[in-house]
Protein backbone atom coordinates (compact mmCIF):
# COMPACT_ATOMS: atom_id res chain seq x y z
CA UNK A 1 0.00 0.00 0.00
CA UNK A 2 2.61 2.30 0.91
CA UNK A 3 4.50 1.56 -2.34
CA UNK A 4 1.18 2.49 -4.62
CA UNK A 5 1.08 5.97 -2.40
CA UNK A 6 4.72 6.73 -3.28
CA UNK A 7 4.56 5.71 -6.71
CA UNK A 8 1.28 7.71 -7.50
CA UNK A 9 3.15 10.86 -5.26
CA UNK A 10 5.82 10.42 -8.08
CA UNK A 11 3.66 9.95 -10.90
CA UNK A 12 2.09 12.95 -9.88
CA UNK A 13 5.07 15.31 -9.59
CA UNK A 14 6.20 13.64 -12.96
CA UNK A 15 3.72 15.43 -14.66
CA UNK A 16 4.50 18.72 -16.89
CA UNK A 17 2.89 21.14 -16.22
CA UNK A 18 1.47 23.89 -19.06
CA UNK A 19 2.33 27.34 -19.38
CA UNK A 20 -1.27 28.28 -20.57
CA UNK A 21 -4.58 27.05 -19.57
CA UNK A 22 -7.28 25.85 -21.75
CA UNK A 23 -9.08 29.15 -20.97
CA UNK A 24 -6.11 31.19 -21.69
CA UNK A 25 -5.39 29.14 -24.97
CA UNK A 26 -9.22 29.86 -26.00
CA UNK A 27 -8.49 33.63 -25.75
CA UNK A 28 -5.49 33.60 -27.60
CA UNK A 29 -7.34 31.41 -30.25
CA UNK A 30 -9.48 33.85 -30.97
CA UNK A 31 -6.82 37.32 -30.93
CA UNK A 32 -5.62 35.34 -33.97
CA UNK A 33 -7.77 34.76 -35.32
CA UNK A 34 -8.97 38.69 -34.54
CA UNK A 35 -5.57 39.83 -35.30
CA UNK A 36 -6.32 40.19 -39.44
CA UNK A 37 -9.41 42.10 -38.19
CA UNK A 38 -6.81 44.51 -36.22
CA UNK A 39 -4.41 45.18 -39.12
CA UNK A 40 -6.90 46.04 -41.42
CA UNK A 41 -8.66 48.20 -38.69
CA UNK A 42 -5.64 50.16 -38.55
CA UNK A 43 -4.22 50.08 -41.82
CA UNK A 44 -7.31 51.16 -43.68
CA UNK A 45 -9.20 52.98 -40.48
CA UNK A 46 -6.49 54.60 -38.10
CA UNK A 47 -4.19 55.39 -40.11
CA UNK A 48 -6.14 57.58 -43.12
CA UNK A 49 -8.05 59.12 -40.46
CA UNK A 50 -4.59 60.15 -38.50
CA UNK A 51 -3.55 61.45 -41.93
CA UNK A 52 -6.92 63.30 -42.57
CA UNK A 53 -6.46 65.54 -39.23
CA UNK A 54 -2.70 66.22 -40.57
CA UNK A 55 -4.17 66.96 -44.09
CA UNK A 56 -6.72 70.13 -42.13
CA UNK A 57 -4.19 71.82 -40.58
CA UNK A 58 -1.79 72.45 -43.76
CA UNK A 59 -2.31 74.00 -47.29
CA UNK A 60 -1.60 71.50 -49.19
CA UNK A 61 -0.07 70.65 -52.82
CA UNK A 62 -0.13 67.27 -54.70
CA UNK A 63 3.50 66.73 -54.27
CA UNK A 64 3.03 66.65 -50.78
CA UNK A 65 -0.27 65.95 -49.55
CA UNK A 66 0.71 65.22 -46.26
CA UNK A 67 3.07 67.92 -45.15
CA UNK A 68 6.09 65.33 -44.47
CA UNK A 69 8.47 66.85 -47.33
CA UNK A 70 8.12 70.71 -46.80
CA UNK A 71 6.59 71.60 -49.58
CA UNK A 72 3.00 72.29 -47.98
CA UNK A 73 2.54 75.26 -45.62
CA UNK A 74 1.43 74.57 -42.15
CA UNK A 75 -1.85 76.24 -41.54
CA UNK A 76 -2.97 75.52 -38.08
CA UNK A 77 -6.67 75.98 -37.48
CA UNK A 78 -6.82 78.81 -40.35
CA UNK A 79 -8.70 76.08 -42.63
CA UNK A 80 -11.50 75.38 -40.05
CA UNK A 81 -11.71 78.89 -39.53
CA UNK A 82 -12.46 79.49 -43.30
CA UNK A 83 -14.52 76.83 -43.41
CA UNK A 84 -16.52 77.94 -40.46
CA UNK A 85 -16.46 81.47 -42.19
CA UNK A 86 -17.58 80.47 -45.39
CA UNK A 87 -21.57 81.44 -45.60
CA UNK A 88 -22.09 79.16 -48.60
CA UNK A 89 -20.46 76.14 -46.40
CA UNK A 90 -22.98 77.13 -43.24
CA UNK A 91 -26.46 77.67 -45.56
CA UNK A 92 -25.52 74.04 -47.45
CA UNK A 93 -24.87 71.78 -43.87
CA UNK A 94 -27.79 73.58 -42.37
CA UNK A 95 -29.81 72.49 -45.69
CA UNK A 96 -28.28 69.05 -45.64
CA UNK A 97 -29.05 68.23 -42.05
CA UNK A 98 -32.87 69.70 -42.75
CA UNK A 99 -33.68 67.35 -45.22
CA UNK A 100 -32.08 64.74 -43.63
CA UNK A 101 -34.65 65.31 -40.46
CA UNK A 102 -37.48 65.36 -43.21
CA UNK A 103 -36.58 61.96 -44.96
CA UNK A 104 -35.39 59.78 -42.13
CA UNK A 105 -38.50 59.36 -40.52
CA UNK A 106 -40.25 59.18 -43.99
CA UNK A 107 -37.85 56.17 -44.74
CA UNK A 108 -37.94 54.40 -41.53
CA UNK A 109 -42.10 54.36 -41.46
CA UNK A 110 -41.64 52.98 -45.01
CA UNK A 111 -39.04 50.04 -44.36
CA UNK A 112 -41.25 49.14 -41.15
CA UNK A 113 -44.69 49.28 -43.34
CA UNK A 114 -42.63 46.82 -46.25
CA UNK A 115 -41.60 44.45 -43.79
CA UNK A 116 -44.93 43.90 -41.93
CA UNK A 117 -46.14 43.52 -45.18
CA UNK A 118 -42.79 40.85 -46.74
CA UNK A 119 -43.47 39.19 -43.31
CA UNK A 120 -47.01 37.97 -44.34
CA UNK A 121 -47.34 34.71 -45.77
CA UNK A 122 -48.10 34.87 -49.37
CA UNK A 123 -46.82 33.68 -52.82
CA UNK A 124 -43.86 35.38 -53.95
CA UNK A 125 -42.46 36.20 -50.66
CA UNK A 126 -39.01 35.66 -51.06
CA UNK A 127 -39.22 37.31 -54.67
CA UNK A 128 -39.86 40.33 -53.45
CA UNK A 129 -37.81 40.19 -50.36
CA UNK A 130 -34.89 39.66 -53.14
CA UNK A 131 -36.75 42.81 -55.41
CA UNK A 132 -36.07 45.11 -52.21
CA UNK A 133 -32.36 44.03 -51.50
CA UNK A 134 -31.40 44.69 -55.18
CA UNK A 135 -30.21 48.55 -54.37
CA UNK A 136 -27.89 47.29 -51.88
CA UNK A 137 -26.22 45.75 -54.41
CA UNK A 138 -26.23 48.76 -57.12
CA UNK A 139 -25.68 50.69 -54.88
CA UNK A 140 -22.09 50.00 -54.52
CA UNK A 141 -19.20 51.68 -55.04
CA UNK A 142 -18.05 49.65 -57.56
CA UNK A 143 -21.50 49.45 -58.87
CA UNK A 144 -21.46 53.08 -59.26
CA UNK A 145 -18.19 53.36 -60.68
CA UNK A 146 -19.23 50.72 -63.75
CA UNK A 147 -22.43 52.33 -64.68
CA UNK A 148 -20.52 55.77 -64.63
CA UNK A 149 -17.90 54.30 -66.50
CA UNK A 150 -19.77 52.00 -69.07
CA UNK A 151 -17.72 49.15 -68.16
CA UNK A 152 -19.25 45.43 -69.35
CA UNK A 153 -22.97 45.63 -71.05
CA UNK A 154 -25.39 47.41 -69.02
CA UNK A 155 -27.86 47.08 -71.68
CA UNK A 156 -30.67 45.99 -69.02
CA UNK A 157 -30.11 48.51 -66.67
CA UNK A 158 -29.32 51.25 -68.64
CA UNK A 159 -32.77 50.32 -70.38
CA UNK A 160 -34.31 50.29 -66.11
CA UNK A 161 -32.68 54.01 -66.01
CA UNK A 162 -34.06 55.32 -68.76
CA UNK A 163 -37.47 54.08 -68.62
CA UNK A 164 -37.05 55.48 -64.50
CA UNK A 165 -36.39 58.78 -66.25
CA UNK A 166 -39.41 58.89 -68.23
CA UNK A 167 -41.40 57.30 -65.38
CA UNK A 168 -40.01 60.88 -63.44
CA UNK A 169 -40.73 63.21 -66.62
CA UNK A 170 -44.39 61.98 -66.57
CA UNK A 171 -45.19 62.03 -62.67
CA UNK A 172 -42.98 64.93 -61.94
CA UNK A 173 -41.05 65.10 -58.25
CA UNK A 174 -43.72 63.27 -56.72
CA UNK A 175 -42.94 59.69 -58.48
CA UNK A 176 -38.90 60.53 -57.98
CA UNK A 177 -39.16 61.07 -53.88
CA UNK A 178 -41.04 57.66 -53.80
CA UNK A 179 -38.59 56.07 -55.84
CA UNK A 180 -35.53 57.40 -53.97
CA UNK A 181 -37.21 56.51 -50.28
CA UNK A 182 -37.87 53.07 -51.83
CA UNK A 183 -33.78 52.53 -52.75
CA UNK A 184 -32.73 53.85 -49.73
CA UNK A 185 -35.07 51.64 -47.37
CA UNK A 186 -33.38 48.32 -48.57
CA UNK A 187 -30.99 47.81 -45.36
CA UNK A 188 -33.96 49.12 -42.77
CA UNK A 189 -36.71 46.89 -44.48
CA UNK A 190 -34.15 43.95 -43.89
CA UNK A 191 -33.31 44.93 -40.21
CA UNK A 192 -36.95 44.94 -39.56
CA UNK A 193 -37.39 41.70 -41.00
CA UNK A 194 -35.18 40.34 -38.44
CA UNK A 195 -36.75 42.35 -35.66
CA UNK A 196 -40.15 41.39 -36.19
CA UNK A 197 -39.31 37.87 -36.91
CA UNK A 198 -37.98 38.03 -33.22
CA UNK A 199 -40.74 38.60 -31.58
CA UNK A 200 -42.20 35.62 -29.74
CA UNK A 201 -45.28 33.97 -31.35
CA UNK A 202 -46.86 33.65 -27.51
CA UNK A 203 -47.35 37.16 -27.65
CA UNK A 204 -49.23 37.12 -30.40
CA UNK A 205 -51.41 34.00 -29.15
CA UNK A 206 -52.43 35.99 -25.58
CA UNK A 207 -53.82 39.09 -27.52
CA UNK A 208 -55.21 36.98 -29.42
CA UNK A 209 -57.24 35.36 -26.95
CA UNK A 210 -58.05 38.61 -25.37
CA UNK A 211 -59.46 40.31 -28.49
CA UNK A 212 -57.34 42.38 -29.68
CA UNK A 213 -57.23 43.58 -33.20
CA UNK A 214 -54.50 43.79 -35.56
CA UNK A 215 -54.21 47.71 -35.32
CA UNK A 216 -54.09 47.24 -31.34
CA UNK A 217 -52.16 44.26 -31.59
CA UNK A 218 -49.12 46.07 -33.98
CA UNK A 219 -49.14 49.24 -31.19
CA UNK A 220 -48.79 47.24 -28.21
CA UNK A 221 -47.14 44.35 -28.85
CA UNK A 222 -45.09 44.67 -32.28
CA UNK A 223 -43.71 48.02 -31.83
CA UNK A 224 -43.04 48.37 -28.16
CA UNK A 225 -41.15 44.98 -28.70
CA UNK A 226 -38.85 46.10 -31.78
CA UNK A 227 -38.37 49.88 -30.66
CA UNK A 228 -34.35 49.17 -29.87
CA UNK A 229 -34.72 48.50 -33.92
CA UNK A 230 -36.70 51.75 -34.81
CA UNK A 231 -33.69 53.63 -33.17
CA UNK A 232 -31.25 51.17 -35.23
CA UNK A 233 -32.48 51.98 -38.32
CA UNK A 234 -33.22 55.91 -37.59
CA UNK A 235 -29.14 56.24 -36.73
CA UNK A 236 -28.50 54.69 -39.55
CA UNK A 237 -30.71 56.35 -42.04
CA UNK A 238 -29.45 59.47 -40.33
CA UNK A 239 -25.84 58.25 -41.29
CA UNK A 240 -26.72 57.31 -44.74
CA UNK A 241 -28.36 60.39 -45.84
CA UNK A 242 -25.32 62.38 -44.18
CA UNK A 243 -22.55 60.81 -46.52
CA UNK A 244 -24.68 60.06 -49.28
CA UNK A 245 -23.38 60.96 -52.58
CA UNK A 246 -26.08 63.39 -53.61
CA UNK A 247 -25.88 65.20 -50.28
CA UNK A 248 -25.19 68.74 -50.80
CA UNK A 249 -22.26 68.48 -48.56
CA UNK A 250 -20.23 66.15 -50.25
CA UNK A 251 -20.25 67.54 -53.13
CA UNK A 252 -18.30 70.81 -51.67
CA UNK A 253 -15.82 68.76 -50.52
CA UNK A 254 -15.54 67.01 -54.28
CA UNK A 255 -15.67 70.81 -55.91
CA UNK A 256 -12.80 71.67 -52.79
CA UNK A 257 -10.53 68.24 -53.75
CA UNK A 258 -10.74 69.23 -57.76
CA UNK A 259 -9.08 72.49 -57.19
CA UNK A 260 -5.84 70.60 -55.55
CA UNK A 261 -5.15 73.34 -53.42
CA UNK A 262 -7.94 73.03 -50.93
CA UNK A 263 -7.06 69.62 -49.69
CA UNK A 264 -6.68 71.06 -46.28
CA UNK A 265 -10.04 72.64 -46.20
CA UNK A 266 -12.27 69.94 -47.46
CA UNK A 267 -10.53 67.76 -44.21
CA UNK A 268 -10.97 70.27 -42.02
CA UNK A 269 -15.25 70.20 -43.61
CA UNK A 270 -15.46 66.85 -43.47
CA UNK A 271 -14.39 66.51 -39.67
CA UNK A 272 -16.46 69.51 -38.45
CA UNK A 273 -19.58 68.00 -40.52
CA UNK A 274 -18.33 64.65 -38.57
CA UNK A 275 -18.62 66.05 -35.39
CA UNK A 276 -22.01 68.07 -36.21
CA UNK A 277 -23.28 64.18 -37.55
CA UNK A 278 -22.02 62.98 -34.12
CA UNK A 279 -23.94 65.54 -32.21
CA UNK A 280 -26.62 65.26 -33.47
CA UNK A 281 -27.03 61.18 -33.40
CA UNK A 282 -26.04 61.89 -29.67
CA UNK A 283 -28.95 63.84 -29.20
CA UNK A 284 -31.23 61.43 -30.94
CA UNK A 285 -30.52 58.82 -28.77
CA UNK A 286 -30.27 60.85 -25.33
CA UNK A 287 -34.25 61.61 -26.65
CA UNK A 288 -35.05 57.92 -27.52
CA UNK A 289 -33.57 56.48 -24.57
CA UNK A 290 -36.20 56.86 -22.27
CA UNK A 291 -38.70 55.22 -25.32
CA UNK A 292 -36.41 52.14 -24.91
CA UNK A 293 -37.21 51.74 -21.24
Amino acid sequence: MKKQVKYKKKLAHSQKYTLLSFEKKRSLEGFLFAVPWLIGFLGFIVVPLVLSVRISFFQTVLTDLYGFHGTSTYVGFNNYVKVIQDPNVGETVFKSFGNSLIKVPVIVAFSLFVAVLLKQDFPGRTVFRVIFFIPVILAGTIMTYLFRDGVGNMSLFSSITTGVQQINSFFGTIMSNIGAIMWASSVEILIFLAALQSVPATLYEVVEIDGASAWETFWHVTLPYISPFVILNCVYALVDSFVSSDNPVMAIMNSMTQEGTKYGQASALSWLYMLATLTVIMIFILLTRRWLK
